[in-house]
């Protein structure tokens, strides 16, 4: 506020100079303004340099206690507070303030929420009211609802390749239905996609909501600029420096001169090559100025490092304390040795080729374990891969001690076109040899039979399809793996396994943090005479929580060694959601099945995973499940967990 005198010394002087009249003295008048005018610039830089009041105590501030939302028919309460982000007070975790801008953005969050759900004339206003004591406040929402508005007719404009019929078929709106703009927006990006199939690199597509004359009716229009049609032309790659151009060009799934330039495909070959790890980013970029054609410029940044070399410290309920040392490979070339041992160790040999070598050492409590991978995923150039896998691990079982030595190859192919599109098909060969020794003194007499060397030839046929959208952390689609594997040497059967995942979103919050339900079901049967090492187990995380790792089989002997069975099913449905920021999560859960001619066991339970960054990102699962159904020879294990980590 201006000091008392000061201010008024300066407002008569203003009003003195507005009664100077013109005909008085016409020069007296600016001259009067002037003086004034440096008046008050004196008074305004006294109150700048005047000392702020000191702000009101916090804790003087009010709280915000309680939230309503009026005129609400067509969204619970619940459905409301989602999507706004003011909430009240709770202990020392949520403050409660009371901030203007972030409620008059949450004003318009629940407008806008109406508005897409078809309430166009939807409105939206708040109010506050402060309790006797003046440090509760109550934020009121009031909502205007108004009436739903309806999709009255559905029109297609410039299109020239696509007809009316085919554009229907890829939207979702239909006449008649209330008009969602979500719905209208997946309808936009599906028709914008079609045509990026097509070649139309530069096409666009944008939908026209208008008033119809019949109220509560709406008219929709898909306004589309089609552009030019494309074919793919060359294909040239670009800032590879070490990397073979074959490696980067492959990924790129486009055929000249057939093929229409996608522009779909060339985003998703973006993803394929960032995803290989070899390359930090990657753009398809269309040039060229013929009238039909364009080239693709593939820009690649590869990555500084010629792999990993890595030490891993893990703990789990299922295989106690597991050390790992690794070194990964993930642009390896076979077919580039080194030409001296200083071109070796500097890492300028066995790369570019975009193959893979992985060298993994486990030392552990319960499980010992040594392999190497080697992965080429074009085979001689040909979208075939081929995978070979020599190992050998050591662990202790019910009864007894196991050893493996084994080398594994396949040969995988994804189908890309026709029936199969999106399955992967695979033909695998192994051959193993397996020993069966430590046997307790009344192990079982199934145990003893497999007792010293067995000798495994096995050939497995499987497919494959995923639909998830993250192959680490999936919240939508699922995943299928079929297989069959026949058996020969000391031992002839055969073994078909499944496995289903089904998941789904439920629904997410203002922070993008999802709600997963997560189904599946496993399991197999065997034909013929299996080895006790080769039948089916059950129990621990992954398996049937609240039971321990192998905890539930099929009995036989004195000690009632688990000998597992020939037949398993397992059922499970998991519901996981968000905690605390985006890596920390809950779940609860029912796990179920059966192992042989056992009963049906069952347990219920919930636990959280997060992840913690130590020396390196560490990953945590805990769980709490109790058996409601079971074996009383079953080995029950309540707290399970996974830890373990890079570093």
């Amino acid at each position: 506020m201006l000091p008392g005198n000061r201010s008024e010394r300066v407002g008569r002087t203003i009003r003195d100079c507005s009664l100077i009249r013109v005909h008085s003295n016409i020069a007296l008048r600016p001259v009067c303004f002037a003086l004034a005018i440096a008046m008050m610039s004196a008074v305004v830089g006294a109150q700048q340099t005047a000392a702020p009041p000191p702000p009101a105590p916090k804790e003087n501030q009010p709280r915000i206690r309680s939230i309503l939302f009026e005129g609400s028919n067509a969204f619970t309460t619940k459905e409301l507070a989602r999507q706004i982000t003011t909430k009240t007070a709770f202990w020392f975790i949520r403050p409660g303030d009371f901030e203007q801008n972030k409620v008059e953005i949450d004003t318009a969050r629940l407008q806008n929420f109406y508005r897409d759900a078809g309430y166009l004339d939807a409105t939206a206003t708040f109010a506050t009211s402060l309790s006797d004591n003046g440090l509760d406040m109550t934020l009121t929402f009031t909502i205007n609802e108004g009436d739903t508005y309806a999709i009255e007719t559905i029109l297609f404009e410039g299109n020239a390749t696509l007809s009316v019929d085919e554009l229907k078929a890829l939207i979702s709106s239909t006449e008649g239905e209330t008009v969602r703009r979500p719905t209208i927006d997946t309808d936009v990006r599906a028709i914008q996609q079609r045509y990026g199939e097509l070649g139309f690199l530069y096409s666009s597509v944008r939908a026209l909501r208008v008033f119809s004359e019949t109220p509560g009716q709406v008219r929709i229009t898909y306004q589309i600029h089609e552009g030019e049609r494309y074919r793919i032309g060359k294909i040239a790659v670009r800032g590879n420096t070490r990397t073979k151009d074959k490696v980067v060009r492959r990924a790129l799934r486009l055929y000249p001169p057939d093929d229409w330039f996608n522009i779909n495909e060339a985003r998703e070959a973006e993803k394929r090559l960032r995803n290989t790890k070899i390359f930090s980013s990657a753009r398809v970029i269309p040039v060229g100025n013929q009238p039909d054609v364009r080239d693709a410029v593939i820009d690649v940044t590869e990555t500084d490092k010629a792999g990993d070399f890595l030490f891993a410290l893990g703990v789990t309920s299922n295989s106690g304390l597991v050390g790992s040392v690794v070194l990964d490979l993930q642009n390896f070339d076979l077919s580039d040795p080194p030409r001296d041992s200083k071109e070796f160790w500097a890492g300028r040999a066995f790369f570019g080729g975009g193959q893979r070598l992985r060298i993994e050492l486990q030392p552990g409590t319960q499980l010992s374990r040594f392999r190497i991978d080697f992965t080429e995923p074009f085979l001689y150039d040909q979208p075939l891969r081929f995978d070979a896998n020599l190992y050998a691990f050591t662990r202790g079982r019910d009864g007894y001690g196991e050893t493996r030595t084994g080398l594994a190859v396949s040969f995988g192919k994804r189908f890309e076109t026709g029936r199969l599109t999106g399955w992967s098909g695979e033909l695998a060969f192994r051959t193993e040899a397996v020993t069966v020794d430590d046997l307790q003194l009344f192990s079982s007499s199934e145990i003893r039979n497999d007792k010293g060397s067995n000798l495994l030839l096995s050939v497995k046929a499987s497919v494959a399809r995923d639909r998830t959208d993250s192959r680490f952390v999936p919240t939508d689609g699922d995943r299928i793996r079929l297989s069959a594997e026949q058996f020969i040497g000391d031992r002839n059967f055969a073994k078909l396994t499944f496995d289903y995942d089904w998941y789904k979103t439920l629904r997410a919050d203002r922070m993008d943090r999802k709600h997963v339900l997560h189904l599946q079901a496993n399991g197999g049967a065997i034909l013929g005479d299996s080895p006790v090492f080769e039948r089916f187990f059950a129990g621990g995380t992954g398996s049937i929580r609240g039971f321990a790792f192998r905890g539930v089989g099929e009995y036989d002997g004195i000690d009632k060694n688990n000998i597992g069975g020939d037949f398993m099913l397992l059922l499970g449905a998991e519901y996981s959601y968000p905690i605390i920021g985006d890596k920390f999560r809950g779940h609860v859960f029912l796990d179920t099945g059966a192992v042989g001619q056992g009963p049906m066991r069952a347990a219920i339970g919930t636990g959280v995973r997060f992840t913690l960054d130590i020396i390196g990102p560490v990953p945590i699962e805990l769980n709490l499940a109790m058996p409601v159904s079971s074996d009383r020879n079953d080995d029950q294990q309540i707290f399970s967990f996974v830890l373990g980590g890079l570093f």
